[in-house]
């Protein structure tokens, strides 16, 4: 008996270390409203890539506000965030028509960001899934190299053009 228990536990610890466990939101894996305010670029949604022109987005401000594209309209609204749990309510959206891809994508993201959803932040994305559909979102850097100071020193810049490495 002691032998299980003493498995049990040192199993535990193993997968515990073994995994890769960066939470963006926190410590202890806690997502938190100043992990998710960003912006965020819409790469997967059901394990496929994301390649489309005018991919969708998602700008959390820090009160919880929402904006962004979701393929073929704007749309904006409130953020809640409860114990990994993450929905816009209530949401609102433009009403332009556009292709039927761009408007399935639309109707899958706001069926994700409308309803309760799980939120999970690795690194530097963010997931979101509820019984029907995962999107997965990637941090947009808002930042843009040139506005660098680092960057526009002479000798950075001459290294960076051609191709040397730091």
């Amino acid at each position: 008996m002691k032998k299980h228990v003493l498995m049990a536990v040192m199993l535990a610890a193993g997968v515990t270390a073994c995994s890769n466990g960066q939470y963006a939101g926190g410590d202890n894996g806690s997502v938190t409203s100043s992990g998710v305010a960003q912006q965020w670029q819409l790469t997967m949604v059901d394990e496929q890539a994301i390649s489309a022109e005018g991919t969708p987005t998602l700008t959390i401000n820090k009160d919880m506000g929402v904006s962004g594209f979701s393929g073929c309209n704007r749309y904006f609204g409130n953020a809640e965030l409860k114990s990994h749990r993450f929905k816009v309510a209530p949401m609102a959206s433009t009403k332009m028509a556009c292709s039927s891809s761009a408007m399935e994508l639309e109707q899958t993201m706001s069926q994700v960001l409308s309803q309760w959803s799980e939120a999970t932040m690795r690194g530097n994305s963010l997931m979101l899934s509820n019984e029907a559909h995962t999107l997965v979102f990637t941090a947009v850097n808002t930042q843009k190299p040139d506005d660098d100071p680092l960057l526009k020193s002479p000798a950075v810049s001459d290294r960076f053009n051609k191709g040397e490495e730091y």
